[in-house]
């Protein structure tokens, strides 16, 4: 593992105002660059750690930068910028802002397993980071919401036989907030309509996320899954939805009551899901807004910052 990347001193002294009635000033903070949390066909998977140079409240938060289904440590090397993450290390959380594996290469049944090695990597090394190892959030926005819901909900059991020891340790997160988030892949806005036919509809091409391929023993190689019923099963494993249960960690869904690329029925049918599971829960929608929005709002900002607190700060 890397363990000797440079630490960046950054330090500002510039109030940004956010809307008319809220502002902030944004806080200084140690910037470490492309820590290695793991390794994938030989390339490694990497992700920034941002710690606030004031007292850290010991818990730390995943942030994970991804959009369509696109990720990459450009992101991560500018998310200390970013309102939602200043507001995160304003509040002494130690935030990780995490690349995952993308399309075109790879699709969301790839993309899946990457951020669970993230969570291992940051608890294994809590010590390192300054957090308490059983105080781990998660937060993303749109294909980075659904990507934390599928690390909260399905979050691959420990293997005590490996010889790696980040995969002996718990991939488990203790809360979770996500923004427009997809939950359920094969009902998407309507009905047995696909997440696929329904971006294709609104002229939205995400297909490579959604080109499943399997390994063919007799060939060797992989092969395009075009058999409908498997098709079928690969959108149903990927989708959230499927996977809630009762010891799920508390998810705070925030979606745009005008959002056309993802309808906010994929935060609605899944908090349904979390209500009848017993799952701490609350979807809080943003009236007029649509898929995102340039500045977090004050009442956002609010909600997100009592969510964490409440599950990650308690005692």
């Amino acid at each position: 593992m890397k363990t000797n990347s440079p630490v960046f001193k950054i330090g500002f002294a510039l109030c940004i105002a956010l809307i008319p009635s809220f502002a902030y000033c944004a806080i200084e903070y140690d910037h470490q660059q492309d820590i290695v949390y793991g390794y994938k066909d030989g390339m490694a998977l990497v992700m920034d750690v941002y710690s606030p140079k004031g007292e850290l409240n010991e818990a730390g938060i995943i942030a994970v930068m991804a959009g369509g289904m696109t990720s990459s440590p450009e992101r991560s090397h500018k998310a200390g910028n970013r309102s939602d993450v200043q507001n995160l290390l304003k509040a002494g959380y130690v935030v990780f802002a995490t690349a995952h594996s993308s399309q075109p290469k790879y699709t969301t049944d790839e993309i899946r397993w990457d951020i669970p090695r993230a969570v291992r990597f940051i608890r294994y090394n809590a010590k390192r980071f300054g957090i308490n190892p059983d105080r781990i959030g998660i937060m993303g926005h749109s294909s980075g919401g659904h990507v934390s819901l599928m690390a909260a909900t399905s979050p691959p059991p420990e293997n005590q036989d490996s010889k790696d020891p980040v995969e002996r340790v718990s991939s488990r997160v203790q809360a979770v907030v996500a923004y427009y988030p997809s939950s359920d892949l094969l009902n998407f806005g309507n009905e047995n309509i696909s997440i696929l036919d329904h971006f294709r509809s609104v002229g939205y091409n995400l297909d490579a996320a959604f080109d499943y391929h399997q390994w063919n023993d007799q060939l060797n190689r992989f092969e395009r899954i075009v058999d409908p019923e498997a098709r079928t099963e690969y959108f149903r494993r990927n989708s959230p939805l499927n996977f809630v249960s009762e010891d799920d960690p508390p998810i705070l869904l925030i979606h745009g009551s005008k959002d056309i690329l993802v309808p906010i029925q994929q935060s609605e049918i899944f908090a349904v899901r979390l209500k009848e599971a017993g799952v701490p829960s609350k979807l809080l929608v943003m009236e007029g807004q649509g898929h995102g929005w340039e500045n977090p709002l004050e009442l956002e900002i609010e909600e997100v910052q009592n969510w964490f607190g409440q599950y990650l700060l308690k005692e």
